[in-house]
């Protein structure tokens, strides 16, 4: 039984569902951290996520002989220390700096990431993608409703988990090969459970009673499976059937979900600059997409060479009278079998024959 690959489309919307995940786990991470840390809540999370990861991979044989590679390992470690990167800075740039400021930084990852894949991967930045990044730039800074306020150590720090999120989507692209990816992002999860954990160290512990509080555990887990497990999963899997800058592109779309969850669930007010940058996003996003064609001006046909469609000019060698004239073979003859008395014909001859 042989398994087809994916193809880029189906890459890209298998990614753009794993974002719609993620825009929806706005919503729960919202409601639970107004009960618990922050970092405990990641802790918790991550933790569930690599219990899941735990019990796929050993009942998958090839994920489980990828474990024997230290390749594997220093790779999922210095992915999971980027992972830790986005949630920290995040975290620690929202106490000094606006919401609108640091959802805009965050999706300044679609302008880094292009750029640092033309070191990283030696892909240099298609002008039609360069085209979409500025599209979705102006989206997001429509839908965060950033205005400039002035710099501050938050917007630093928030910027810095820009960084990290464009270096995590860049070298999942370039060390997931040869890697099993359910044994890749399985070790990247483990070592973000073992950072989180740390981390919460620093912060009280919210007890039982926070823990069991309406509503908390059900966002763990849905945050934990398909929001982590399953997520990060499928990007370090299909991520190498697209582009990194695709990738980044498709990522954007996760604060319009959340937008559009938060309005139809929370009844979150949604202004009509948030719905324009939400259809910048959208558009910049198609724009990328190489499978779509856009419009322009027609193009010409290609010319063709006359030396290969003209038979006179084909033919000019061998209508030269000083050229060598083609030596013909000679007609082969059949075989002449016996000549049968009845048939008064006789045997067959080849029709050039003399």
């Amino acid at each position: 039984m042989t398994i087809r690959r994916p193809s880029r489309r189906l890459a890209n919307l298998i990614l753009l569902a794993v974002t719609l995940v993620w825009g929806a786990t706005f919503t729960l991470t919202k409601d639970s951290i107004d009960h618990i840390p922050v970092f405990w809540f990641l802790a918790i999370r991550f933790f569930v996520a690599s219990a899941a990861l735990v019990c796929i991979v050993m009942i998958t044989p090839a994920a489980r002989r990828d474990l024997a590679k230290p390749s594997a390992w220093w790779r999922g470690a210095w992915l999971s220390l980027l992972l830790f990167g986005t949630y920290a800075f995040q975290t620690l740039g929202l106490s000094t700096t606006t919401p609108a400021t640091a959802g805009f930084l965050t999706g300044v990852s679609v302008i880094l990431v292009p750029l640092a894949a033309w070191p990283l991967l030696g892909v240099r930045p298609k002008v039609r993608t360069l085209c979409a990044v500025a599209i979705a730039t102006v989206g997001l800074a429509l839908l965060c409703g950033f205005q400039g306020d002035g710099w501050t150590t938050g917007a630093g720090l928030v910027l810095l988990c820009a960084v990290c999120v464009a270096l995590q989507v860049v070298e999942t692209e370039r060390w997931g090969r040869g890697i099993h990816p359910l044994t890749l992002s399985s070790i990247e999860v483990w070592g973000l459970t073992l950072a989180s954990t740390l981390a919460a160290g620093f912060q009280p512990w919210p007890g039982w009673g926070g823990l069991s509080t309406p509503g908390v555990w059900q966002a763990i887990v849905i945050c934990a499976i398909p929001g982590t497990a399953l997520a990060y999963w499928a990007q370090t899997a299909l991520q190498q059937h697209t582009d990194a800058a695709q990738t980044a592109l498709i990522f954007s779309m996760e604060p319009v979900f959340a937008a559009l969850i938060g309005w139809l669930v929370r009844r979150d007010p949604l202004a009509m600059a948030s719905v324009a940058g939400c259809v910048l996003i959208l558009v910049g996003m198609l724009v990328a997409d190489e499978n779509i064609r856009l419009p322009g001006p027609a193009r010409l046909p290609r010319r063709t060479n006359p030396r290969r469609t003209n038979p006179r000019r084909t033919n000019r060698r061998h209508t030269n009278p000083r050229s060598p004239k083609p030596r013909n073979p000679k007609p082969r003859r059949l075989n002449p079998r016996p000549a049968d008395p009845s048939d008064p014909e006789g045997p067959p001859r080849h029709p050039d024959a003399p």
